[in-house]
């Protein structure tokens, strides 16, 4: 709207000025010495704007000849970062792609005219790590990288600390690691490679020190978080089992995540299988009754008949009060078996472990129907629940001929409304 302005005016003042000047161009006249010019007003005009535009184009051009120099070093240089650029570009394609030796050479050529060499280091430093044994040629483009004017000396730091635990050098990792915490005590980078330093360490209690950071922080997702707290409490869990301190298992069960309590059904068997071995049978049978009344889970199921001490008609009577809800559940009747064969109730054993083998075949409950058939002097029988039992376990299918069949089958052989087969040795 400006520009449009400033046009109008300048053709009124134009049209004016020609109008003024056509009825009366004036006149001019200019002496020097024995030189006297004379000339209209008009024309005066027009040869002074015509100097003075000449004037203006001989300065310009020669503050351009003065200024050639800087201005030709400036225009290289941009050359040269445009095409460190596009080095920068094809080196981390070639690295991307497994060509590493490529790729360094790529990176290193224009790092140097770069706007940020630390990058082209970082990056031939990680492709020598990636496909080279030569360690100390990583660790200069490391250092080259680091001395960089304006570097992020944390994000240098880290990738060394990621490089030594590639190599499984966690305890050079460590000091590197725990003095960024120090000076970055919330960063996410380093709380990320910290705890993968002190999980390669098989550190767990300052691993679970670090857990409420890593989740306040959001540096892990739900589930990468999940299986860490896991992981992390299950090897705790293990080592104050083994010191067969009941105070100290109630101690770090009270001090595990609500959701690790309550969802995670291997920690919460591990724990009560912990507390047996401590002699706390009572509390161990209770804390798993009770969690299955909350909630029904095979897990738990197998775990309470696995405690193996204990009031085991109790324990008997309390499972078979789960069969009016749960009676199609195979894990429940590999319970009761279990129970049964403690309570030396051997038929019915064997009948729950028949009925759990029939519903879903498993390992587990061949080699308890075969210890049974065993101890009944059933050497046939027994060896053939081994058998199919071993087979399971390497993965191989059950062969037709064998102590029991899946249910689908057996329930082909018999035909409808058979009971229960007493299993027959193979012919």
């Amino acid at each position: 709207m400006k520009l449009l302005a400033g046009i109008i005016i300048t053709l009124f003042l134009s049209v004016w000025l020609a109008l003024a000047l056509k009825h009366d161009p004036g006149y001019a006249m200019f002496s020097m010495g024995n030189w006297t010019i004379e000339t209209s007003f008009a024309f005066f005009l027009i040869v002074l704007a015509l100097f003075f535009t000449l004037f203006y184009f001989l300065v310009r051009l020669a503050i351009r000849f003065w200024k050639s120099p800087a201005l030709t070093s400036a225009a290289n240089r941009q050359w040269q970062q445009e095409k460190s650029q596009k080095l920068l570009n094809v080196g981390t394609q070639q690295l991307a792609a497994g060509h590493g030796a490529a790729a360094e050479k790529t990176l290193l050529k224009a790092a140097v005219y770069s706007q940020n060499p630390a990058q082209h280091y970082l990056n031939a430093a990680r492709a020598t790590h990636q496909f080279s044994d030569e360690k100390w040629r990583r660790d200069l483009h490391l250092r080259r990288a680091e001395d960089c004017p304006g570097t992020d000396k944390v994000a240098v730091q880290l990738t060394r600390v990621e490089f030594l635990l590639d190599d499984h050098q966690a305890e050079q990792a460590q000091p590197i690691i725990e003095s960024l915490r120090a000076a970055h005590p919330h960063h996410p980078g380093v709380l990320q490679w910290l705890a993968k330093t002190y999980q390669q360490l098989k550190a767990w209690e300052p691993l679970q020190n670090l857990l409420p950071e890593l989740q306040k922080q959001k540096v892990l997702g739900p589930q990468p978080l999940a299986e860490l707290q896991h992981q992390t409490y299950r090897a705790l869990l293990e080592s104050a089992a083994a010191s067969s301190s009941l105070d100290k298992l109630r101690a770090l069960w009270k001090q595990a995540p609500a959701a690790l309590r309550e969802n995670d059904e291997a920690f919460l068997v591990d724990y009560a299988t912990a507390l047996r071995d401590c002699d706390a049978i009572d509390e161990a049978e209770t804390l798993l009754r009770e969690t299955i009344k909350r909630r029904w889970n095979s897990k738990l199921v197998v775990g309470y008949g696995m405690l193996e001490r204990g009031n085991a008609a109790a324990q008997l009577s309390t499972a078979e009060g789960w069969l009016a809800q749960h009676g199609d559940d195979p894990y429940l009747l590999l319970t009761l078996g279990r129970l049964a064969k403690r309570c030396q109730q051997n038929d019915k054993a064997r009948d729950y472990l028949e009925r759990s083998i029939k519903l879903l075949p498993t390992p587990d409950a061949y080699q308890e129907l075969g210890e049974l058939a065993e101890s009944a002097r059933e050497l046939t029988y027994a060896g053939q629940c081994f058998h199919s039992g071993l087979r399971l376990l390497i993965g191989k299918p059950l062969e037709k001929q064998g102590a029991m069949l899946p249910a689908t089958d057996a329930a082909q052989l018999q035909g409808p409304g058979s009971s229960s087969p007493t299993p027959t040795p193979a012919s």
